[in-house]
């Protein structure tokens, strides 16, 4: 019976002159799962990735496919596909040619090949291209031959680095689509590379959030997004960014700018919250912002700025001490310069170390 775990690294680093850009990363991947490596540029997500397929050596650790260790087996045992950021496409071939030639090295018949390729060609809006030869085709266009050369191949690991940077905005929901469509149908076990997090979001099975050649968290979108391991995690996740505020808790009463901010002591002291100061995260969308102060616990705060996405919108508000928070709100109704009054979502409030910047609850 095989391992349940398609992928696996142990303990692995990778240093480039002299300078660890992968710090003794753990990672398992299940047979079958969508893994996205998310992070800033620079983080090692796409060396990581390169590592896993086969083109770059750690400079320590393993690295396990299947349960075999990837430096002694070969690249047909390893079944990996891999769609480059810089396209890495045949320039004397058309894109037709391009998509077959891995099918034809691998002897898959002609009609599936043919099968194959036309429906991919039509999903990625290649169709009237597929005469063309890489010269000819927009950055885009690249992209999507490089993506549908990774799709066509039906690999058993299937690893992706920002496969939709280059592709238009309507397109890339599309290519999405796809490639979610292709792991619910194919079961493929992808990893795949991006710095965009609603990219993230909407197609890992798991997310790793990788910072400075580390792991910062991984788990599924809905913990990331609501219980984030460290600040880091918490500022990364999230269009507008969670607002973070330095509070003050003592005797049971948890304070910013010395003014009272939660009823609830009891809440508070279950979370058994150090007392000095904490750093409080609240998204956007857990802010409750009213015309009129109702209860002493409602921050007084100027509109800074307005901004209107049709659907909701985003305020910036000025609470004072040069401190400002955003608010998603959607019944419109406020402007520039209007003074308001704040409520925090106790609920949703989160509490992060002051020194290790760790969510005290996690």
């Amino acid at each position: 019976m095989g391992s349940e775990i398609a992928l696996e690294l142990k303990k692995v680093t990778k240093k480039f002159k002299g300078t660890n850009v992968i710090s003794e990363m753990d990672l398992k991947i299940k047979n079958g799962e969508f893994l996205v490596l998310l992070g800033p540029s620079g983080c090692g997500k796409s060396t990581t990735l390169r590592m896993m397929a086969g083109l770059e050596k750690p400079s320590d650790g393993q690295i396990m496919i299947a349960g075999k260790d990837s430096q002694k087996i070969s690249s047909v045992e390893r079944n990996i596909a891999m769609v480059f950021q810089d396209y890495a496409l045949y320039p004397n071939m058309t894109v037709y040619q391009n998509l077959e030639y891995a099918l034809k090295i691998h002897k898959v018949e002609k009609e599936e090949r043919k099968r194959r390729l036309e429906k991919i060609l039509e999903t990625l809006n290649l169709a009237a291209y597929r005469d063309r030869l890489p010269g000819q085709l927009s950055g885009g266009q690249k992209q999507r031959v490089a993506l549908g050369r990774g799709m066509a191949k039906k690999s058993s690991i299937f690893l992706l680095d920002e496969p939709l940077s280059n592709i238009d905005v309507q397109l890339r929901e599309k290519a999405r689509d796809e490639i979610q469509n292709l792991h619910e149908k194919n079961q493929q076990t992808i990893v795949y590379v991006t710095h965009d997090q609603l990219e993230a979001m909407a197609l890992g099975d798991r997310i790793a959030i990788i910072n400075e050649g580390k792991i910062q968290m991984i788990d599924t979108p809905d913990n990331i997004y609501n219980h984030p391991a460290n600040l880091f995690v918490a500022q990364f996740v999230g269009t507008p960014q969670m607002n973070i505020l330095e509070v003050n808790y003592q005797k049971e009463m948890l304070t910013l700018n010395e003014r009272p901010l939660f009823f609830n002591t009891e809440h508070l002291k279950n979370m058994e919250l150090s007392e000095g100061n904490l750093y409080l995260g609240i998204r956007p969308e857990h802010i409750i912002v009213k015309r009129k102060q109702e209860i002493s616990l409602e921050l007084p705060a100027r509109v800074d700025q307005v901004i209107d996405y049709g659907r909701y919108q985003q305020l910036t508000l000025n609470i004072g001490k040069r401190q400002t928070i955003k608010a998603i709100i959607t019944n419109n109704e406020f402007k520039n310069d209007d003074l308001v009054y704040v409520l925090l979502s106790e609920k949703r409030a989160l509490f992060f170390d002051h020194a290790s910047k760790k969510n005290v609850d996690a």
